[in-house]
């Protein structure tokens, strides 16, 4: 969590305000580049509330199943474990209209509950998923504001969601956020940094419907604590020379940054950790960055593809490059000659349109593999 604490201060006050006055907040959204960290963000908010009675659920975009069924199934499990934790009677009414929901987007799947109850008629059954979202929402929300507890939702990888089920969610939190007092519900989505632009193409109003985090690289503070205080804790001191070069050789990327502390670990020979122990355990890491996230993205590309990919990481920036520098740079003498490839790029998850006209890499660091490939 190294670097991420503004966030999860922000997200205690969500908390409280929904336990405390029976309140919500703005939902958030989370983008960033492949390997920040925008999972394991997702994790830790769901670990703070998961003890507190909350009724929650995680999900991931575009699995094998939609949405609808892919949420309705991950809150049969948050149903089941509010029914132990909170008075039946207080449950039924969010429980018969979930049976309902859950039936209409889901007709071959059992609702397991954990207790005998008929679905609600009329309330979020009518087979529109926005509608019938909205209203499984906003009764959630009074459930919980009833017991003095909150309702989580998190949707990861919400950028593969079709363009339907994004209308659907912006749909139900602009319901949420109609209320004089707003139901303490929260719901939080995580992607590529293309997310926000995909939200707002669903419906207009999504600009200014969620409350955006940007989740960036780490500052160089933040690296060196990553670094400095797990270790500190086992007794164990970094050299000034051996951090700075980890921290310089990972450029503030949490996963790189992650496999450097884990190699140099197991190849330091005693504390202080210096230069040499670093300079050896980057060769590990290396490896196994290259071989874990960077080289099943380039051999997923076909010869074409690499040929874009190539003259992106050409170009030599982290940052986006235009289409025409792209097509110039391939000899191309129209940006159309490199549509397909771009199309099934993105398709792909290798690269995202940060605007209009460019395109760059959705793994930091990966113009750097593929500068050093044959």
């Amino acid at each position: 969590m190294a670097g991420r604490q503004p966030l999860l201060e922000d997200f205690y006050v969500v908390r409280r305000r929904a336990e405390e006055l029976g309140e919500g907040d703005r939902s958030w959204v989370l983008n960033g580049l492949r390997g920040v960290g925008k999972t394991v963000l997702l994790n830790e908010l769901l670990s703070q509330v998961s003890d507190r009675g909350w009724i929650t659920a995680k999900v991931e975009a575009g699995a094998s199943a939609s949405l609808s069924v892919s949420l309705s199934q991950a809150l049969v499990r948050g149903m089941r474990t509010a029914t132990g934790r909170h008075p039946e009677p207080r449950l039924k009414r969010l429980l018969g209209v979930f049976k309902a929901f859950s039936v209409t987007v889901d007709p071959t799947g059992a609702v397991a509950l954990g207790i005998d109850v008929d679905p609600v008629r009329g309330v979020a059954d009518s087979g529109r998923f926005a509608d019938d979202l909205a209203a499984l929402f906003e009764v959630l929300g009074e459930t919980a504001r009833d017991l003095r507890i909150g309702v989580l939702i998190l949707i990861d990888e919400l950028q593969e969601a079709t363009p339907e089920e994004l209308r659907a969610l912006n749909t139900a939190v602009h319901h949420l956020g109609q209320a004089d007092r707003p139901l303490p519900l929260t719901f939080v989505g995580a992607g590529l940094p293309s997310l926000p632009a995909q939200l707002a193409e669903a419906t207009s109003y999504a600009e200014r419907l969620y409350d955006h985090r940007p989740i960036r690289l780490l500052s160089e503070q933040a690296s060196q604590d990553a670094l400095t205080v797990p270790a500190r804790e086992r007794g164990v001191d970094w050299a000034s020379d051996g951090l700075a070069a980890a921290i310089a050789t990972a450029r503030g990327y949490p996963y790189f940054l992650q496999s450097v502390g884990k190699h140099v670990w197991n190849n330091a020979r005693r504390s202080p950790i210096d230069v040499e122990d670093v300079e050896l355990g980057l060769v590990d890491a290396r490896r196994e960055v290259d071989d874990g996230l960077y080289r099943s993205r380039w051999e997923r590309a076909t010869p074409a593809q690499r040929d874009l990919l190539g003259a992106l990481a050409g170009i030599g920036a982290e940052g986006p490059a235009t289409v025409a520098e792209i097509a110039k740079a391939m000899g191309k003498p129209r940006t159309s000659d490199i549509s397909a490839a771009r199309d099934e790029l993105i398709k792909k998850g290798l690269v995202y349109a940060p605007g209009r006209g460019l395109l760059a890499f959705t793994v930091p660091g990966m113009h750097d593999f593929i500068n050093r490939q044959p």
